[in-house]
Formats: structure tokens, sequence, C-alpha cells
């Protein structure tokens, strides 16, 4: 894991949390004599914390990374363990602070050791392994996947290879970088000018008329045409080449 040598920064909006639970048992060490202190490194000390702070950090894969190098925390014989202790995350900042114990006998601590790092999840999206221009359709050659924080994501961030496959960038996108939906849209399959047929169907009827496109569109989008017959101007949902749909009766076949 990587460590970092940033100073602790925690206001006053940190959750907080003790844990005494012992989490990690003491190594064994054959033939170490009986005044010889129980050594617990660095793996033992991350394993501890990672279970400590998994109450805190629920979304994606944990990430922790240490301030200090090689740290080691040393106990008298007879210790049963390891324990979390004062433990103070915050989420705004990915900021911990907290004390791992050596536990003796019937729980009461033998040695402590402050720590402090950053701790938060990370989750695996999708990106562009080259820049892609507007209008290239994206096909599975084009997507890599990388580590993005998970508190960074959001409802516009695109989540999985489906929503990326076929559509085309309304602007230039950059590799590397999440990409947002708003920034994808489908293939254009109406041109503006365009003529086009219009339909409506319901249960009981189907209906169709000529009509001429206001706007370029994508499968799915919602783009205004003119019926040629009554000039009216309605919006209708592309439904395939050169097809738009409408979903009120009357409103653009009359």
């Amino acid at each position: 894991m990587k460590r970092t040598a940033a100073a602790l920064l925690l206001g006053t909006t940190l959750a907080v949390s003790a844990i005494a639970a012992t989490a990690v048992p003491a190594p064994a060490f054959a033939g170490a004599p009986a005044s010889a202190p129980v050594v617990y490194g660095q793996p033992h000390i991350e394993a501890v914390l990672t279970d400590a702070l998994a109450a805190q950090i629920r979304l994606g894969e944990m990430r922790l990374e240490l301030d200090g190098r090689a740290l080691e925390l040393r106990a008298p014989q007879g210790t049963e363990g390891l324990a979390v202790q004062n433990l103070h995350y915050s989420a705004a900042q990915g900021r911990f602070a907290a004390e791992v114990v050596a536990t003796g006998p019937a729980g009461a601590p033998a040695a402590r050791l402050p720590v402090s790092g950053r701790a938060y999840g990370v989750v695996q999206v999708p990106m562009l392994v080259q820049r892609a221009l507007p209008g290239e359709p994206i096909g599975p050659e084009d997507i890599t996947w990388q580590e993005m924080r998970a508190d960074q994501t959001g409802s516009d961030i695109v989540a999985g290879e489906a929503q990326l496959l076929g559509q085309v960038p309304r602007r230039v996108l950059a590799p590397g970088q999440p990409i947002r939906l708003r920034d994808l849209q489908s293939p254009r399959i109406i041109d503006k000018g365009a003529i086009v047929t219009i339909t409506l169907v319901t249960g009981t009827m189907s209906l169709s008329a000529q009509g001429k496109a206001l706007q370029d569109g994508g499968k799915g989008d919602v783009i205004r045409v003119v019926n040629t017959q009554s000039n009216r101007i309605v919006e209708a949902t592309v439904a395939g080449i050169n097809h738009v749909a409408v979903a009120k009766p009357g409103a653009a076949l009359n």
C-alpha cells in the first residue's frame, strides 16, 4: 500500500468510534526468549485498521495509506493481539487518526501506537484508451478500466461498458478520464431536414403521417418535427431510421 508523509488535519466533524475487540492475534516466534518483545509489523497494523475502518467505508474496495514508513508496535510477552481505539475518521477528507493497541490479559492495553493516514473506497470505471472525437462511435477496443475513488463517482458518471458501447461523444473526450453521461449521445439516425414517418400506436389503433425533422437525432432522442400536411410542430421520440413516434393522440397526425 502507498504511504504518505502528510500531516493529519481533522476538524470537529469527524466520525468517532472505539474498537475494543482484538482483531489480530499476537505473532508467535519459535525459540524467542521469554523477555523478548512481541513485534507487530506494518502488515499487522494495516490489517487491524482495515477491519476497523470497514464500518466507515462501505462503498468500493478499501485503499489504506499510512503516514510514516515501516511502522511497528513492540509489546511485552503475553500480548494477546491488536485492537484499534480512539478512531477518528473524516469522510469529507478521507483522513483518519487512531491508536493501535496491543492488548494483554483481559484486554488491558500493553502498548500503544498512534497512527494516521488516508482511507477511501475505490471502484473500477470504464474510461477511454485514446481521445474520442464527436460523432465517432465507441467500441470495445476503445475502453479500458481504471480505479476511481468511490466518493467521487455519481449518477452522472458512466459506470458500465453498456453505457458506452455504440455511443458517440458530444464533444472531444480525453483518455483516462471519467466520462459523464451528458457527454454521450446515440448515433445520429435522423438528419435535420429529413422526411420522416410519424407514427402513433395505442392499444386500439395505429396511425401514421409524413413529417419533416427540425433537428438531428439518435435513437431515443426527443426531437421537434413538423407534420407536412397540417404544419403542426410537435416533439417526437426517434424510434428508428427516419422514424419517430408520438405518444399523444392527435398531436401530430391531424
